[in-house]
């Protein structure tokens, strides 16, 4: 195979998930793949009604996980992850890592202090070196990008200038999503197939297979653009395993996706398995890092 070839395979792993990366499998299959969506197509249509569960929610008197025994698992998840949204501090990290031809490091950094907003994404291995960080100021700010070189699974070397300057809304159009909506995929009772909910000592754990095309609108927006793809790439599946603890504070995100790639010029779509790490923490305050300050992607212990 030749080098252009694998370079492009192992190039869609930048591609972020809810601020996580992807890694990328080859299957041995020609031609473009393409997802297409009806004309007028809306998610509006299939988001979840925010104003609704949380107006819902407040009015409980229990706001712990026993309170909302009878909302749905999808109404659960975007409780938990509102709540992590509106903490005045947050910041979360991923970790993974891509098997191909060679091993490929994902590395994917995310946080909010105050009304400021930071992100980084790494994809690394012995051909690929893509970095990027994105930086925000106050909710529908303008968004500043860096592109980079990776230097290793958890470094990277970025210029001092910026490559480029977004408004909120065509950054948007861009990664699918601004940097203070944090969560990319659309999760509501009308994009989740199956969910199940579990108690694991004093954890809640939430599982969700979510209908791979209507979930995943604005994430294919991120890969097409984000990536050079030639068509918004398809998802076959896509499962999500969320833990919380009691009081509904978001601990960790495991994600289990697949979707299919192609690029103008070469002939091989690449079929991607995603398997993702995502810790999440809140309440303590993180300095958003100098443009070529190095990110701790250790996940402390418990």
């Amino acid at each position: 195979m030749n080098k252009t070839l694998l370079s492009y395979i192992l190039t869609i792993g930048i591609c972020a998930v809810a601020g996580a990366g992807t890694g990328v499998i080859l299957k041995r299959t020609v031609g473009p793949i393409d997802e297409t969506y009806p004309p007028g197509f809306n998610p509006k249509e299939f988001s979840p009604d925010m104003q609704d569960i949380m107006s819902r929610y407040n009015a409980l008197g229990d706001k712990s996980i026993n309170g909302v025994r009878n909302f749905k698992d999808s109404e659960v998840v975007n409780i938990m992850m509102e709540k992590y949204r509106n903490q005045e501090y947050c910041h979360f990290y991923t970790i993974g890592n891509a098997f191909t031809i060679i091993t490929q490091t994902v590395r994917n950094a995310f946080i909010k202090n105050g009304n400021e907003y930071f992100e980084e994404q790494i994809s690394n291995s012995n051909i690929v070196n893509l970095a990027m960080r994105s930086y925000q100021t106050d909710v529908g700010g303008d968004v500043t990008t860096y592109r980079g070189n990776s230097l290793g699974p958890d470094k990277a070397n970025y210029p001092s200038s910026p490559t480029s300057t977004y408004t909120a809304s065509k950054y948007k159009n861009y990664m699918g999503k601004t940097l203070d909506e944090m969560f990319i995929y659309i999760i509501s009772e009308k994009t989740t197939l199956n969910s199940s909910r579990t108690n694991k000592g004093d954890e809640v754990v939430i599982n969700l297979e979510l209908n791979p095309n209507l979930s995943t609108y604005w994430y294919k927006y991120q890969m097409k653009n984000l990536s050079g793809l030639s068509n918004l790439p398809p998802f076959t599946e896509v499962k999500l395993t969320y833990t919380c603890n009691k009081d509904l504070e978001l601990k960790h995100i495991y994600v289990d996706e697949t979707f299919t790639a192609t690029k103008e010029g070469v002939p091989v779509p690449a079929e991607t398995h995603n398997v993702l790490d995502i810790y999440y923490y809140q309440g303590v305050a993180k300095t958003i890092p100098a443009i070529n300050e190095s990110i701790d992607y250790k996940i402390p212990e418990d």
